[in-house]
């Protein structure tokens, strides 16, 4: 710091007073963003160096006392010239609301770029050490070379003088506790001679020669605020922040060495270390997940920010989400969206449910989680919204399916119970168990085939996985958690199939410390509960008419073939088809024979696929059909080509003849990098081609085919007319 300057050739005229221990300060005049404040300035006025309450563009300058503000901006003002020093006694108020007086010794410099830089320090005056300045003068001048010393080993910050030859001539204590040296490792030593290793910010090493000091040695120009990293003997690391000024003899003028002074920045370094990994970990956070999270400002209502989730389900081609407000995609406009962003600005954080219209049109039922959040002093408000319009129809139909599974459930229990049950008995203790004959019939055998019977028959024919759960069960009852036993378990019947039985037990009899000892209980046969459990999960995935895959199958089989094949570095082919000319047969015909007509053609479309292909219904007249692991995606076009000839031909149809086509659209995920939506997206144009382009054949989804059909070539429009040969769009 330049206040060194005046500590090393002075002996006490310009430098601060005896007593509390200095602290550092720098201001600009014209840029105060670089203002400097050592650590013992934020203690001194009772801050924290992180607080925000200190603005440290301003200073003190409000906290001076309001009678000593004409004085203080007398002298702030003042035209300065070069090497002016200056000394002022003002009173400052503390963080807790007292008036502390200070003592300002200071030296004004005017830099190369026209900017002026006041250097100096603070020091805490008590009151019997508030004298005239000519007792403060004197005192001053009889204690010379101690009072230099004290003031130096009280600052806060590290302080190394060199000679003119670079040579070591003066340091502090802080100096050496910052460095890792000893007095004799640094005393009397030139730069290039101290143990200390040091590196760039963008850890780069330095050489001697580009330290600050030596470059002010070399060019005899200042060097300020320098970060560097120092590598410590004894292998710790340390920032340091470093100043480095010429040092001139007063009397000639002539070069007379550098001082170098360097505060620890270790806690500042960490700190924007930590916001620049929170700033990049909100960002992550933010864009790079499934999320679909939007930043809106209340004010308008305006999208600042989406993430990629975002953008992709909203789908809004003509740039994107942002930039857009929420009254555009909110079906219900400006007024749900104001009372929503007023729900949000009283509570913080709210959820409530709106309909959404996204980029192509469709209308999707969404769950916005919305809270309020400040950036750059500004309030947004951020919403991670749920795409729930699939997540409801699912629901119901699960709902439907547990009431209905729960009714069957109870009327088999019903029928079970009245039936005669297998029944055992078992003593805990000693492993003896009966069983009755309706127990071994449920299996297949009798009970001679099955004697001698103990408990380890029953574990003999439990599947492994089963006896987990079973023991889990038993001692879950023997602690007294469940007042009975229950379990549903499978076992080895006689012809080597699996049977489901529904074992149940009490404890009838304890001892005098509270363990069984004998427990009663029965099997009851539920392999037909079983079978309709799994037929109604069948029936929730499959479409009733044609047996096929429903939507719902579709999209979960889509899903996960598209993993299989990234997997496996293959190809997955989606074909979307539609009828054409089905509305015709219904209005002709009457909706049986259009319905038994839906039959046929899933038929057809089952025969031209392979067994590993997933054919779905999706509903209506449209068809889907999943293609894993295909090494070429031109090969689609041998099933396509085959399915529409084959409904091209006329179907006989309770006796009536009829006339149908179908197009077919085509679509693959490009570099094994396609989502469900998008492979969907891609087929769904291409379909939409095929039926512009006259129906009854097939297109390619390919990025930048021919403008009629979409495909990269004529030879993947397939066209089936009257002239197959015929590929004019």
């Amino acid at each position: 710091m330049n206040l060194s300057v005046n500590l090393t050739k002075q002996t006490g005229t310009d430098a601060c007073a005896a007593g509390a221990a200095p602290v550092l300060y720098e201001f600009f005049r014209n840029t105060p963003s670089r203002n400097y404040f050592g650590a013992g300035v934020f203690e001194l006025l009772g801050y924290d160096p992180a607080d925000s309450d200190f603005d440290r563009t301003q200073g003190w300058a409000s906290l001076l006392h309001p009678d000593d503000v004409a004085m203080f901006a007398q002298h702030r003002n003042q035209q300065a010239t070069n090497n002016t020093n200056r000394r002022l006694t003002f009173r400052l108020r503390h963080k807790d609301g007292n008036w502390i007086t200070v003592e300002d010794c200071a030296t004004i410099h005017e830099l190369a770029s026209g900017d002026v830089v006041t250097s100096g320090c603070l020091t805490r005056l008590d009151a019997a050490q508030t004298l005239s300045s000519s007792d403060r003068t004197s005192q001053t001048l009889q204690k010379g070379g101690n009072l230099h010393k004290r003031l130096l080993n009280s600052l806060a910050e590290g302080v190394v003088v060199h000679d003119a030859a670079g040579t070591v001539v003066e340091f502090n204590n802080t100096a050496l506790e910052i460095l890792g040296l000893t007095g004799d490792e640094l005393c009397r030593k030139t730069m290039p001679e101290t143990p200390c290793t040091f590196v760039r910010e963008d850890g780069v090493p330095l050489t001697r020669d580009e330290l600050p000091g030596k470059r002010v040695l070399a060019t005899g120009e200042r060097e300020y605020g320098v970060v560097l990293g120092v590598n410590r003997p004894n292998g710790e690391f340390a920032w340091i922040r470093v100043n480095a000024e010429p040092l001139h003899n007063e009397q000639t003028g002539t070069f007379d060495g550098v001082i170098v002074s360097f505060a620890d920045i270790n806690d500042v370094k960490q700190a924007e270390v930590a916001f620049r990994e929170r700033e990049l970990l909100y960002r992550q956070m933010f864009s790079n997940t499934t999320a679909i999270n939007i930043l809106v400002d209340p004010a308008d209502g305006r999208i600042v920010d989406a993430s990629r989730a975002a953008e992709e389900l909203y789908g809004f081609s003509d740039g994107g989400l942002v930039g857009r407000t929420i009254p555009e995609l909110d079906v219900d406009g400006a007024p749900s969206m104001h009372r929503h962003v007023s729900a949000v600005l009283e509570h913080g954080a709210v959820s409530f449910v709106v309909q959404h219209r996204l980029g192509n049109g469709e209308i999707r039922k969404m769950q916005v989680h919305a809270g309020l959040i400040e950036l750059h002093e500004r309030k947004y408000i951020h919403t991670t919204n749920v795409d729930i319009t699939e997540r409801e129809h699912y629901e119901r139909m699960l709902k439907d399916a547990n009431r209905k599974l729960a009714e069957e459930r109870q009327r088999l229990d019903e029928i079970i119970w009245g039936t005669s049950a297998g029944t055992w008995e078992w003593n805990v203790q000693t492993g003896e168990t009966r069983f009755n004959e309706r127990w071994a019939e449920i299996i297949g055998y009798t009970l001679d085939e099955l004697g001698p019977v103990s408990i380890d028959t029953w574990l003999a024919y439990c599947h492994p996985e089963d006896l987990k759960k079973s023991e889990a069960a038993l001692q879950s009852t023997f602690r007294g958690e469940t007042d009975h036993y229950q379990c549903e378990c499978r076992m080895r019947h006689k012809d080597g199939n699996w049977v489901w039985v529904l074992d149940r037990g009490k404890v009838v009899e304890w001892d005098a410390d509270g363990n069984p000892l004998r427990m009663s209980g029965t099997h009851a046969d539920i392999t037909p509960t079983k079978a309709v459990e799994a037929e109604i999960r069948r029936l929730a995935q499959t479409d009733q008419l044609t047996g096929l895959s429903n939507r719902y199958q579709f999209n979960s089989m889509l899903s996960q073939i598209i993993q299989i094949n990234r997997r496996f570095e293959k190809s997955i082919v989606l074909l979307l088809l539609d009828l054409d000319r089905f509305k015709q047969v219904n209005d002709t015909f009457g909706h049986p024979v259009g319905d038994k007509l839906l039959v046929e053609v899933a038929e057809i479309i089952k025969r031209n696929c392979r067994e590993a292909d997933v054919v779905a219904r999706l509903g209506g007249d449209e068809f889907a059909v999943v293609l894993p692991l295909m090494d070429d995606v031109r090969d689609a076009a041998i099933p396509a080509q085959r399915i529409i000839e084959e409904v091209s031909r006329p179907l006989i149809i309770d006796g009536n003849e009829v006339h149908v086509g179908i197009s077919i659209g085509i679509s693959t995920c490009a570099d094994h990098n396609g989502t469900p939506d998008s492979i969907y997206r891609d087929a769904d144009k291409a379909l939409y081609r095929a039926k512009n382009c006259g129906r009854n054949r097939f297109c390619f989804y390919v990025e930048g085919g021919c403008n009629e059909c979409g495909a990269l070539d004529r030879e993947l429009c397939g066209r089936y007319a009257l002239n197959p040969q015929s590929h004019d769009c």
